[in-house]
């Protein structure tokens, strides 16, 4: 891991030069581009072109990122969409379906009132300096002006990511089975 890196990062929406960058780390961190062994760190299992992403970036300003000002690269990232734009993705379009099966804070989550958040992915160098925590924060800042709600999955296989999640205090709602996977459904208010 590196030290001291962190006073070099700065949280931001991503701009065109960026999403090749954004690319690159997902794809390192994918779970079809890892061995067992490497999953044990943590995974990424959504997959998204360039043109995806620059997509998302663009209509929903849902790619949120920590760049190494110093090293001049992209260490972090964190994805936010509306359901609406999500619906081409099967697992996405089923967790809006049941999303009305679950509730939040005394109410049902609705497509309306909740984005999707997620996935998070940090540059293994870069772990353990809160820089997720700081991706979250920028991204539930650009949210909650349309969102009460921010709402992810973590797969039952991914322990890292569901100690960060609780870390950050999501709560659990339960789980639900999509494609032979068992997932996590979380939530978190949108603003702080």
């Amino acid at each position: 891991m590196m030290k001291n890196c962190a006073e070099n990062i700065t949280y931001r929406l991503a701009t065109h030069d960026d999403i090749a960058g954004v690319k690159q780390l997902l794809e390192r961190h994918h779970v079809k581009n890892l061995n067992s062994d490497q999953r044990e760190n943590g995974f990424v299992t959504t997959d998204m072109t360039e043109q995806q992403l620059q997509d998302l970036s663009d209509r929903e300003n849902g790619v949120t990122i920590a760049y190494d000002e110093k090293e001049k690269k992209v260490v972090g990232l964190l994805l936010g969409a509306s359901w609406v734009f999500l619906k081409p993705w099967p697992m996405f379009d089923y967790m809006a379906s049941i999303l009305k099966d679950y509730s939040f804070n005394g109410e049902a989550l609705s497509a309306d009132t909740s984005y999707q958040y997620g996935p998070v992915c940090i540059d293994v160098a870069y772990r353990s300096q809160g820089i997720g925590e700081k991706l979250l924060a920028h991204q539930r800042k650009v949210f909650a002006s349309r969102y009460k709600h921010t709402v992810t999955f973590v797969n039952v296989l991914n322990p890292r990511s569901y100690a960060f999640h609780h870390r950050n205090n999501f709560e659990d709602l339960g789980f639900f089975e999509f494609n032979s996977n068992k997932y996590y459904m979380l939530a978190i208010n949108t603003a702080e």
